[in-house]
């Protein structure tokens, strides 16, 4: 077991079933296990010169498995869990690699944004490592193959695997 920074999940396993029995009456499910995913998260100053003089904050998330990026419009809130082996895939990309992708992310995302008299000036604030967690479910039809699905338990949104 270790100790890591990561959000609580909001849904449970029963709000799981729950929520997705309703879209599926039929459907027989199971949830198999809850796992979490590792992200960095990186918080910016920015400074950008327009016709306005624009200052303020931004963060990015970067996922820590493919180095895919995304603007967040809320700070999670953290505590810290012991999870087990097993519970949250290996990270695939170091913080250095990370922290690049995300000053190059966010200085695309700001250039597609507005236009600006002199490049934005762009200041890392601070920078995370935090797992937010997704239950696995198993989901059945009757004449069909099984399939598995990922929830997040934070959003409750969910996706095929």
């Amino acid at each position: 077991m270790s100790g890591v920074l990561m959000q609580e999940p909001v849904y449970g396993e029963q709000d799981v079933l729950r929520g997705l029995q309703q879209y599926e009456k039929q459907a027989k499910m199971n949830v198999r296990k809850l796992i979490f995913y590792p992200y960095y998260l990186f918080e910016y100053e920015l400074g950008i010169r327009s016709l306005l003089k624009l200052k303020g904050k931004t963060a990015c998330t970067i996922d820590a498995l493919s180095g895919y990026g995304a603007l967040i419009d809320v700070q999670p809130e953290f505590s810290h869990r012991q999870i087990e082996a097993g519970q949250a895939p290996a990270i695939q990309i170091d913080e250095d690699e990370a922290r690049e992708a995300a000053g190059q992310f966010i200085f695309e995302n700001a250039m597609s944004k507005t236009k600006f008299v002199t490049v934005p000036d762009i200041q890392l604030l601070t920078s995370t490592l935090f797992y937010r967690p997704f239950w696995l479910v198993e989901y059945r039809l009757e004449a069909y193959e099984p399939k598995s699905l990922i929830v997040d338990a934070i959003s409750g949104s969910y996706h095929p695997l």
